[in-house]
Formats: C-alpha cells, structure tokens, sequence
C-alpha cells in the first residue's frame, strides 16, 4: 500500500502483465503531517514518524485476476500517441502507467478518490487543470502532464515512477525510491509492461528512457 500525498495521483494496483493480481485487504490509514501534507498508508500509528497526525483507519483493498482483451489494451492508443508527443514522454511508458493504474477503466475510482484512466486524484486533476477526470482524453493530458512534471524534476526513471506512486515528498525524503512493498512493486511492473509495449508502440527518444 502506498503513500500519497495531496498532490500524490494514486492508490495504485500491483498487477502482472494483464492481469490484476492482487487479492486480500489492508487497513488503510490515513494521517495529517506537520505541514498540512495527507498521507495514506497500510503503516499503523507506532511504524509512522510522529510528525504526522492519525486521522482515521478504514479497511482497504480486494481484487480479482481481471483479464484483457486486446480492444481493452488498445483502445487509447491514438490519445496516448498524441498526448505523449505534446508533452515528450514515452508514449509505451504513458501507457504503462495507464495499465498499472486502472486497467483501462476510465471509470475506475480508488477507495482514497483517485479517478479514471490514470488514476488522479481530485486535487491533482484541478493542479493540472482536468475538467473530467473520467473523460478519457482529458485524463490522459493530465496524467501525461504530470509525468512530464515529474521527468523535470527527478533524473532517473525509478523515482518518476516512485513519485507518481508514492509522491514527490517521499521520494526527496529517501533519496529514491521509498521502501514502501507497493511502491517498489509498482516501479518493477510499470517498466515491465514499458518495455512490453515498446514493442507495440512506436516510441521517440524521450526523458523517460533514461
């Protein structure tokens, strides 16, 4: 389970290539640090720094394997293509990201209120100026965006991806990735699927191959 905060996009599915894969349910807590910033994770009160505040404890995730189809898998492409030229992000690594997220749902909303495709949170979706977060094109932009923002700001991969799991504020504070189980679950299968769809998408030499 991951950390997130405000501007954090996601609660985000450890999944295999595929398929969702994971089962069970975690309590989810939720704290408040010093500096206003929200944090949910799977950490009880005596794991967590003492700077931050408990705010409440709810019972958190269960999934089913989920397979899919080939339209499910490509149905966005011309969205990611577009959006991944516009913002100079890999377009295979957009649609990782997508993948790993919401398995192509746009509907898709995690127990914590990340929503649609790319899984963005409320707060994120108005920072990056998403109207609709469950409007596919409007989603993709903003995810994409973010990703960009987050290639300016982190030198490698790993901590683009570590920071859209868990944060920006996490991955500054650990130096790279966080050693949240979900969050390095998550870095491994994004860059899995990446070089996966790599081999089906035509993908310029972007930030994000570094």
């Amino acid at each position: 389970m991951k950390i997130t905060g405000v501007i954090g996009l996601t609660l985000a599915l450890v999944l295999a290539l595929g398929v969702s894969t994971r089962v069970g349910a975690d309590n989810i807590y939720k704290y408040r640090g010093a500096n206003g910033e929200i944090l949910f994770t799977d950490q009880p009160r005596d794991r967590v720094s003492a700077d931050y505040t408990l705010l409440s404890v709810r019972k958190g995730w269960s999934y089913r394997p989920q397979p899919l189809s080939e339209f499910q898998r490509n149905r966005y492409d011309t969205l990611i293509l577009a959006n991944a030229g516009n913002f100079e992000v890999e377009p295979a690594l957009v649609k990782a990201v997508i993948h790993a997220e919401s398995l192509f749902d746009r509907y898709a909303v995690s127990r914590v209120g990340a929503q649609g495709l790319m899984q963005l949170m409320p707060g994120t979706a108005d920072y990056l100026e998403v109207s609709n977060p469950f409007d596919a094109a409007d989603n993709i932009r903003g995810g994409t965006r973010f990703l960009a923002y987050l290639q300016e700001r982190f030198p490698t991969l790993d901590q683009v991806l570590a920071a859209y799991n868990a944060g920006e504020g996490n991955v500054r504070r650990y130096g790279g990735i966080p050693p949240f189980p979900e969050t390095r679950a998550y870095v491994r299968k994004v860059k899995e699927l990446r070089l996966r769809y790599q081999l089906e998408m035509a993908s310029p030499e972007t930030v994000a191959s570094r």
